[in-house]
């Protein structure tokens, strides 16, 4: 029997676990404070192009495309604007 103990904990341990259930998603993104990396002012900019803000975006800002490479860097004050393939802000984040 002691010679079979290694081989059950291995067995054991190779065994499927079930998958967790899934958390069900909130119907409403969460509130982004966008005071950290000056963004309140064009906090209610989403849905509209980027061209019509551009001027408004603070000094440490990123415009982001859907196939744009971005750094993994988190940096509280930059404003990250988020846009289509048309060019129409979908998301404002921080980092």
């Amino acid at each position: 029997m002691r010679r079979l103990t290694p081989v059950l904990i291995l067995l054991v341990a190779c065994t499927e676990s079930p998958a967790p259930e899934d958390a069900p998603l909130p119907l409403e993104p969460t509130p982004v404070d966008l005071a950290f990396c000056k963004g309140e002012p064009i906090a209610d900019a989403i849905g509209k192009p980027v061209s019509t803000i551009q001027s408004q975006l603070p000094e440490r800002s990123r415009v982001l495309g859907p196939d744009d490479i971005a750094t993994q860097d988190y940096r509280i004050d930059r404003l990250n604007v988020f846009v289509n393939g048309s060019g129409i802000i979908q998301s404002l984040t921080c980092g």
